[in-house]
């Protein structure tokens, strides 16, 4: 079962780190085609709205693919949390607490925090910036805690690879 933990893990770490490049990425597109690296074709057919609406369309396309990635990205990561606890269960000890601790992260993310994300967020999409403050600190925290359950998962998988590539 080491290679089956090796490769669930090493799979799990790659692709959290892809979500964080993809998220970023996304809403970064969202400003460089709005700046000067705008194609005319696009600037053409924006150029009804104003430059916030615009800004607002943009940001809510990039908002609704991370939802889209996020929800599909969480339930991958249920499925290599099970086999991952399952590759581990016989070895006992710290390694099975560090896959059962990312499991659990995954677990509040996919029923408590990525829900209120995506409601919480799609109700600001077009809300003008910047927010109430309540609203926009409502929403850091969310998303605060969502990234805390990242680092944790991130930081109980390596440690898990650590010790199963130890132990043989």
């Amino acid at each position: 079962m080491r290679p089956t933990a090796l490769l669930a893990i090493g799979v799990w770490i790659g692709l959290l780190a892809a979500s964080w490049a993809m998220a970023t990425a996304s809403f970064r597109t969202t400003d460089r085609l709005l700046g000067t690296e705008a194609r005319p074709e696009l600037q053409a057919r924006l150029s009804p709205l104003s430059p916030e609406d615009r800004r607002a369309v943009l940001r809510h396309v990039a908002a609704e693919t991370n939802r889209w990635m996020f929800r599909t990205w969480t339930l991958a990561e249920l499925v290599l949390a099970v086999v991952l606890v399952a590759a581990t269960w016989g070895r006992g000890g710290a390694t099975r607490v560090l896959a059962l601790l990312a499991a659990a992260a995954v677990i509040v993310q996919l029923v408590g925090l990525a829900p209120a994300i995506a409601t919480l967020g799609r109700s600001l999409d077009f809300v003008p910036r910047p927010l109430p403050a309540a609203t926009g600190r409502r929403f850091g925290l969310l998303h605060a805690a969502y990234m805390l359950a990242d680092v944790v998962k991130m930081v109980a998988l390596a440690a898990a690879a650590a010790l199963i590539a130890r132990r043989p």
